[in-house]
Order: structure tokens, then C-alpha cells, then sequence
């Protein structure tokens, strides 16, 4: 009898998952995404700032125990009546040579994009952290700003100018990148730049009223008061509306010279997702799935063989965070679920800790039981350890931490 053709639309938390987990021998499948490896996105912030190398934070989708099939393209549409992905490859070379590829099954899991909220400067100024050629960017920056700040012809203030790094948003990926910058300023770049030392600054903005909205209260103001304590500027209700290569400007204080702004807030959609003639959430917005993870029809019908997951989609009613967490747990349901033929049971979400370093080898933990300080900061190391999927670069990493502790980064040799 003929396999099952599944088509597995991303290559983030869930389509990697789904990759990795789905019985290759019993189905035919076929994986398209415009990137070959799947990023460990909480590891993201570490790399950039040289805790390890960035290969450590990725992971290539090929193996050579799989048996699938890679295609590096997008997918511009999907006729959910016909069972047909539209796509395009990924190079730009070759953007007109469009194809077709026809499913059985298909999970659309494509993730998200920056949302930018048509911030004018932004896409063309700002830098990004959601993968590692992001990560990348940001760290080439930093030591560019450093080594332009340390010519002998930059004044004063045109030093501080270009050494003030300005990070939009104050959830968990803004927080951390920052946390891991201050570290790499506080521990290592002011012994490297000493005469660059105290000119270097950080500020948060974001419009909202307070950093780590998602996390408890007393844990919000737990953070908000650790970085205060380290000099670094939270500047909530900050709303940005210009951004330029060398400056930002804001309603509340007009123009702010920064060297660096990151920006880590808001998902968008990505264009398949936004035309997809389906139900779909409020906010963001996310395709809405039943209890099982089916694509719903804007009558509330379940379409035939569509399947939706990661931060793309929502099961309705349910209202679930946009985290590596949910995209893994749905891609480990629908896998068992086909691997075993097996629909008995409905996809129940089960909630774990949420964990944000804060710099310092100090962090917070929500969860059954909340807790701050050095254990939440061993805690998140854990975690981070816990998001890799092989013992290879588990060992690699711990090899990292221990080296750096004793020799240094590698941006920053003792």
C-alpha cells in the first residue's frame, strides 16, 4: 500500500519537532522552509554576546537516520480543497521559477516574523534576534561600535553617542539580551576598553507599562529593580515613532543617539498565514484549531487533513503564549497521533516553568512555585541545556561555560 504523503510547512520549534519525531517509514515527507537549520531561539542571546559558538545554537534539519525530503522555499499559498502547497525557492535567483506540491497531509507551521507595527527605520536600522544569522549581526555591531568609539578623534559625547545600545522590548528575549550584554560590558569589555570604561550604556523601552508583563508581579518589579541597581535604563510607556541609523526618537523624549537598537517585540504574521482563507484569532492574528489541532473554516468546520501549529496557530477558546514550549508539545501530540493512528485523546497543553535571566548569574522562575537569585539563574541554565536535542551539543555547551570561566569568552580572552 502507498505511504502518506505529509507536507511540513517551517523548520522552527514545531516543524523541527515534527520533523524529528514523525515515523519516516511510514509516511512520504516532504519539509519546506526558506532555512535548513531551526534555531534554538532561547540560546540566541548567549552566542551573540560569545558565551559559545553559534553553530551551538542551531541545528541542521538533515540527518542521515531520516528519511525525508528538504525543499528550501516558501510557501506562498495552500488550496486546502485541492491538497496543494504553492511555492517558491528561497533563492533569489530562481524566485519566478515557481512549483506546486501536491499533500495528503499538511501542517502548517511556517512561524512568525517581526512585527515592526510600521515603525518608519526599523527594518532598515534596526537589529533582530530571532535567528543566528540575527545573532551574528548583533555581535558584529557591538565590536564595530566599540572599535569606532575607541578612535582617537571621537570626543566625549560622540563616544557615549555611539556606545548607548538601546533594546524595544521588555519580555523575556529583550530582557535576556540585554541581561547578557551588561555581562559582556560589566565583566569583560571594561577591562578590554578601559578607557571606554563607564560610556557604555543600556536602556529597555517599551510601551508597555512595566518589563516581563508575563511573569508575576513581584517578580516584574524584582527585575525592574535589579537592573535599575546595575544603571540600566527601563523606559516604559515609551513610545517609539522614528527609527535612524544613528538615533531613535521617541514621543516622550524627542531624539535619543544610540550606536544600537535591537529590536525584540511583537510577531507578524507571514504572508501565507495573513491570506489564508480560514477561522483565525483576534489578536496576532493565529489560525484557530480544534482540540486536535485541525484547521477550523470560518463557519467553525474542520478542514479535511490541515493541521496547524506553532506560533501560526492557536487551539480556539484556548488563548495559548506564542513559546518554544506550546510549538514542541503540539508537534509531539500530532506525531504520536499519526505515528500510532491514534485520535482518542485531545491536546492538553501542560503548563512549565517560566524562566528570564537577569544578569548577574540572577533570574526568576514562575511556575507552581516562584523564585528569584542564583538558583533561578541555575535554573535557566538548565533549561538552556534542556532545549538542545542531542548530547553532543549538550556536552558542548557545558564544555563552553566551564572554558569561558577559566579562559574567558571568545570575545573576551582573559
Amino acid at each position: 500500500m502507498a505511504r502518506e504523503s505529509i507536507v511540513v510547512i517551517g523548520t522552527g520549534w514545531a516543524g523541527f519537532t515534527l520533523a524529528q519525531k514523525l515515523d519516516d517509514k511510514k509516511f512520504n515527507i516532504t519539509i519546506i522552509s526558506p532555512e535548513t537549520t531551526s534555531p534554538y531561539t532561547p540560546l540566541l542571546a548567549s552566542a551573540a554576546c560569545g558565551l559559545y559558538d553559534f553553530s551551538l545554537a542551531e541545528e541542521p534539519i538533515r540527518r542521515k537516520s531520516k528519511s525525508f525530503r528538504l525543499i528550501k522555499a516558501y510557501v506562498d499559498d495552500v488550496d486546502l480543497d485541492k491538497k496543494i502547497c504553492f511555492c517558491r525557492p528561497e533563492f533569489k535567483a530562481l524566485k519566478d521559477q515557481k512549483f506546486e506540491i501536491p499533500y495528503d497531509h499538511v501542517f502548517i507551521a511556517p512561524g512568525c516574523t517581526n512585527q515592526t507595527f510600521g515603525t518608519p527605520g526599523v527594518a532598515e536600522h534596526a537589529f533582530f534576534v530571532r535567528n543566528v544569522h540575527d545573532a551574528m549581526a548583533v555581535q558584529k555591531r557591538l565590536g564595530d561600535i566599540l572599535e569606532m568609539a575607541s578612535l582617537p578623534m571621537k570626543t566625549d559625547q560622540e563616544q557615549r553617542d555611539l556606545l548607548h545600545i538601546v533594546v524595544v522590548g521588555g519580555g523575556p528575549t529583550g530582557v535576556e539580551i540585554t541581561a547578557e550584554m551588561y555581562d559582556l560590558v560589566h565583566d569583560d569589555f571594561s577591562k578590554l576598553y578601559p578607557d571606554l570604561d563607564g560610556k557604555i550604556t543600556i536602556a529597555i523601552h517599551d510601551v508597555a507599562q512595566n518589563i516581563l508583563t508575563a511573569f508575576e508581579a513581584s517578580l516584574s518589579e524584582y527585575a525592574l529593580q535589579s537592573f535599575i541597581k546595575r544603571d540600566v535604563a527601563i523606559k516604559t510607556g515609551s513610545h517609539i515613532t522614528k527609527v535612524e541609523a544613528d538615533c531613535l526618537y521617541t514621543k516622550e523624549d524627542g531624539r535619543i543617539p544610540c550606536g544600537m537598537l535591537i529590536w525584540a517585540t511583537g510577531n507578524k504574521q507571514v504572508p501565507l498565514v495573513e491570506g489564508l482563507p480560514v477561522l483565525k484569532s483576534d489578536r496576532l492574528p493565529r489560525i484557530l484549531t480544534d482540540n486536535r489541532l485541525r484547521v477550523l473554516r470560518p463557519d467553525e468546520s474542520v478542514v479535511d487533513s490541515a493541521y496547524a501549529l506553532g506560533d501560526a496557530a492557536d487551539v480556539q477558546g484556548g488563548e495559548l503564549p506564542t513559546t518554544a514550549e506550546v510549538a514542541c508539545q503540539k508537534a509531539e501530540y500530532l506525531a504520536r497521533a499519526f505515528n500510532h493512528n491514534s485520535w482518542d485523546k485531545a491536546f492538553e497543553y501542560s503548563q512549565r516553568s517560566t524562566i528570564a535571566y537577569i544578569g548577574q548569574y540572577d533570574g526568576i522562575v514562575s511556575g507552581k512555585s516562584s523564585w528569584e537569585g542564583a538558583q533561578a539563574w541555575l535554573a535557566w541554565r538548565s533549561k538552556n541545556l534542556m532545549w538542545t536535542r542531542n548530547w553532543k551539543k549538550k556536552i558542548l555547551i557545558s564544555m563552553n561555560w566551564f572554558l569561558n570561566y577559566f579562559y574567558g569568552k571568545e570575545v573576551a580572552r582573559i
